[in-house]
């Protein structure tokens, strides 16, 4: 690490001790902040970066076409959801987190927003991640029944804060959709844009009702992702939403400690399941990563688990 310009750029040297010869291949790497996603494809096309992240999904097609650039899409453990507080009534009731899930058009949402690279998600464990279950039921959209069950619970003319990254196409798109969705059920949906790092401090300290996110897994052993989404430790509450189901806690404790890889299966099976049914946050999409870069860079991709092989790509 040479230098961190806060809120611009991290700027890497080539380390001269690595541990395998002939590595890095680049003498450095500067990570620069653009915040806004058309920005970041304007400063590729034109050639003032090498490579940009986070490509907007409406534009994949374009660069995929474009002679000048190579439009990455990697596999991934990458999903996108909605958190849900359950600490602010009424979203502590499990009738309403789930008329809400029904009031959602989720394949809606996935095609609109990710122009068909996207996949619905059935499950708070990555597609095709170990443990993962391709069975595991998911709500289907049905307004009137969500309005209906909104009734039973004796909810009515709700409202409800939804906070997302402003500058983030994906985020603004999903928003307006879900508002628009969830109008039709009697819901009104207040849509708060802030920037990444409020957003996710808002998000921290349990300030707003619906929070839109992702996660990407640091491990592919299913442990990581249920102790911090569903576990309802005290420090991140399961991931920020507040939920706690005791039968889903020692399930989680057994699990890990079970070495028979069928047994271990099967109680992942049942967690996610549980998880589905208590609506602990809503499931929307996954996806591959999607990175582009100038011709003449080289691997410059990322491993499912996020991490770019930094230490092998190159400029031809």
């Amino acid at each position: 690490l040479k230098e961190v310009k806060r809120g611009d750029r991290v700027i890497l040297e080539k380390n001269p001790l690595y541990w395998e010869a002939g590595l890095p291949k680049l003498d450095g790497v500067e990570w620069i902040y653009v915040a806004n996603d058309n920005t970041r494809v304007l400063k590729l096309v034109a050639g003032e970066v090498d490579a940009a992240t986070f490509v907007p999904w409406n534009q994949i097609k374009e660069l995929q076409a474009n002679p000048d650039l190579t439009m990455q899409l990697d596999k991934s453990t990458r999903m996108d959801h909605m958190l849900v507080n359950h600490a602010h009534a009424p979203l502590d009731n499990k009738t309403v987190r789930k008329a809400l899930n029904m009031g959602i058009d989720q394949k809606a949402i996935v095609d609109a927003v990710t122009f068909g690279f996207g996949v619905p998600a059935n499950s708070f464990f990555p597609l095709d991640g170990m443990d993962y279950n391709p069975d595991n039921p998911n709500y289907g959209y049905e307004p009137d029944k969500a309005r209906a069950m909104l009734a039973e619970a004796g909810v009515k003319d709700l409202k409800l804060s939804l906070v997302i990254v402003a500058g983030d196409s994906a985020h603004e798109q999903i928003a307006v959709l879900v508002k628009d969705q969830l109008a039709k059920v009697g819901v009104t949906v207040d849509i708060q844009k802030l920037e990444a790092g409020q957003q996710w401090d808002a998000l921290v300290a349990g300030e707003y009702d619906l929070g839109l996110m992702w996660w990407v897994n640091d491990i592919f052993d299913p442990d990581q992702k249920a102790k911090f989404c569903v576990y309802g430790d005290e420090e991140n509450r399961s991931y920020y939403t507040n939920y706690k189901n005791p039968t889903v806690t020692a399930l989680v404790d057994a699990a890990a400690a079970e070495l028979d890889p069928d047994k271990r299966q099967k109680m992942y099976f049942e967690i996610q399941a549980m998880a589905k049914d208590d609506v602990h946050w809503i499931d929307l999409y996954y996806s591959p990563f999607r990175n582009a870069s100038r011709k003449a860079v080289k691997g410059f991709v990322q491993n499912p688990l996020g991490r770019y092989m930094l230490e092998t790509a190159y400029i031809e």
